[in-house]
């Protein structure tokens, strides 16, 4: 049977690309990506470029490229479903074997005993009359029944023994639940003992809805007052964000994600109405959380708790997501208040109110420096404006980066001059190199070659427009929607380049780069890495100049190879010659709309 696309979309997001493929190549860090000899060559120079952000790789002496699937394919030579498998293994994810195979699944024991664990603890929840304390607690918190079946809320009993003894009776072993992170043997005596204890349980699930850890909640005053199971063969806390198996879908149709801090929180606002919600796990956001919710959307509401502390971790994960290439709100608690209180205490309202109040996280920043720092001090607003700009130079998006130095500027009184626009962190400019900012296409690079290989970068005219029109129709939609509508397929000379613009142009406008990102074509993939890197190296930014210039200039190249439906020869060469130079005119005043692609 094939692998579900859930299953694959997991893996992707676990996988480290640098990783993986580091086991092989001999890294060195190049600004955002990493550099090395290709394994698929023999080479002297290193050509071959890993792209963490994109977790794409790509070679521009042998043309290989890809993701994490195809590596481990094209080195190991293996089949897509055995490579699935490998990577699976690798970062704990259950791939369901094929129905003819024989051999369990080596993850099965974990994902029994956490479920085990999880319906334990919820039929404690439900029946028992030791929880009555955890009840009361929920209802004190107005946390509905129906929300405890949707969560599978539980109680773990405030007992040493209690799931030791369930799992005897289902036959369980103890190294298996000790394998899970739910039992720990005593230093003292040696015995085993259930680590979760007095406290109300959340299962924490796959994006595939399998339970693969938890996490409890001490409802006394008892430190921790937070647990959660310690990272196991399935389960990763920091790359595992709270009910997104829930909220996926729902993040997709809102195209926005609410991240707040804790569990209760994510309960209270799903239970009003607010089912794009998720949350780490009891750690401050990570990067690859953030990849993992890329996989959904580009914009991220914080919602975090109305205190010091909250704003601190709220503005600290605002920078990791905004290097991510998220559009970032701030939503205000006011003092002392979290979601789940002011859902508690206003009602979905409340908290929709909140959301449409909310601001940019920069605008947010330097707002507060306004209102905190002492800006008559000189050194006291020259720290101000640094660490600002800091937080601007994480934006890989030129345009966001200038247009926020503007508002730094602005709101801090300093003039604009005296403000260079920041690169984006960890990509700093190597000599010889052009810097962001213009918009018009940089020229190739000059690059030391080998010999019988074309200089690194170095890209033939006539594939150059091909690729700034792929590249901007990959990046937004409404590029996207503007190149189909101008643009066919036929267009592009390299067979490849038209293929990946067919495949990107077929169906809805909406998620379509992200569709076809996630295809386990070979060819597409090696593209769109080809694509990615190039980019990377050249630097140049994405731009309705660049775009629509390179849409001219392919427009005008199918005139002269006669591929627009217009030019249809007539068997009259002074008319066929008049028309074409009707539709130059018209291309050069940006008025031509091909009326389809030929046949």
């Amino acid at each position: 049977m094939p692998i579900p696309d859930h299953v694959i979309d997991e893996i992707r997001d676990r996988a480290d690309i640098v990783e993986v493929i580091g086991e092989v190549v001999e890294l060195k860090k190049r600004g955002r990506n990493f550099v090395g000899l290709c394994p698929f060559h023999a080479e002297k120079t290193p050509s071959f470029t890993v792209t963490p952000e994109k977790q794409m790789y790509y070679c521009f002496g042998c043309q290989a490229g890809g993701n994490v699937f195809t590596f481990l394919m094209q080195h190991e030579r293996l089949e897509f479903p055995d490579a699935a498998r490998v990577l699976g293994e690798r970062t704990g994810v259950e791939v369901p074997e094929p129905e003819t195979a024989a051999g369990p699944d080596p993850h099965a024991p974990l994902h029994m005993a956490n479920r085990l664990a999880a319906e334990f603890y919820h039929r404690q929840l439900l029946e028992s009359p030791d929880a009555a304390a955890a009840r009361d607690y929920l209802a004190k918190r107005k946390i509905d029944r129906e929300t405890w079946e949707t969560f599978l809320l539980g109680w773990a009993p405030d007992s040493w023994d209690a799931l030791l003894d369930e799992a005897g009776r289902q036959k369980l072993d103890v190294e298996t639940l000790a394998e899970a992170g739910l039992v720990a043997r005593s230093e003292r005596t040696g015995g085993w003992y259930d680590r979760f204890r007095g406290r109300v349980c959340f299962p924490i699930r796959s994006v595939g809805g399998k339970v693969i850890a938890l996490s409890g909640r001490r409802v006394d005053d008892e430190e921790p007052k937070y647990l959660n199971s310690s990272d196991t063969p399935v389960f990763t806390k920091g790359s595992t964000l709270f009910n997104l198996d829930l909220a996926r879908g729902p993040i997709r149709r809102a195209g926005a994600a609410v991240i707040v801090e804790g569990n209760f929180d994510v309960v209270a606002v799903f239970q009003a109405g607010f089912r794009n919600v998720v949350a780490p796990l009891g750690t401050a956001l990570t990067e690859p959380q953030t990849r993992i919710l890329r996989r959904s959307t580009r914009t991220a509401y914080l919602a975090y708790d109305g205190d010091s502390a909250g704003e601190r971790a709220a503005f600290r994960a605002g920078d990791l997501l905004l290097a991510a290439g998220f559009a970032v709100r701030i939503v205000q608690m006011g003092k002392g208040m979290d979601p789940d209180q002011l859902v508690r205490d206003g009602g979905p309202a409340a908290f929709e109110r909140a959301l449409e109040e909310s601001g940019d996280v920069m605008e947010r920043k330097i707002a507060l420096v306004a209102e905190r720092v002492d800006l008559s001090d000189v050194m006291k607003k020259r720290r101000a404006v640094r660490r600002l700009l800091e937080s601007v130079a994480r934006v890989p998006d030129p345009v966001t980066r200038a247009l926020y130095v503007d508002r730094v500027a602005e709101g801090l009184h300093v003039p604009r001059e005296a403000l260079e626009i920041p690169e984006p962190r960890a990509r700093r400019r190597r000599p010889g190199t052009r810097p962001e900012g213009g918009t018009r296409p940089p020229r190739a690079p000059i690059a030391r070659t080998e010999r019988g290989r074309s200089p690194l970068g170095i890209v033939p005219p006539e594939v150059q427009d091909e690729r700034y029109v792929l590249l901007h129709a990959l990046a937004e939609e409404r590029w996207l929607e503007e190149a189909r509508e101008q643009v066919a397929p036929a267009f592009f000379q390299v067979e490849a380049y038209a293929d990946a613009f067919r495949r990107l142009a077929e169906g809805e406008v909406t998620r379509a780069a992200e569709r076809l990102l996630a295809s386990d074509d070979a060819t597409v993939l090696r593209v769109l890495a080809e694509l990615e890197v190039w980019r990377e190296e050249q630097g140049f930014p994405l731009s309705d100049e660049v775009f629509r210039d390179s849409v001219r200039r392919l427009q005008l190249k199918a005139v002269e190879r006669g591929l627009l439906p217009e030019l249809r020869p007539t068997g009259e060469p002074l008319a066929d010659a008049v028309e074409r130079s009707r539709l130059r005119r018209e291309i050069h005043r940006g008025r031509h709309r091909p009326a389809g692609s030929p046949e």
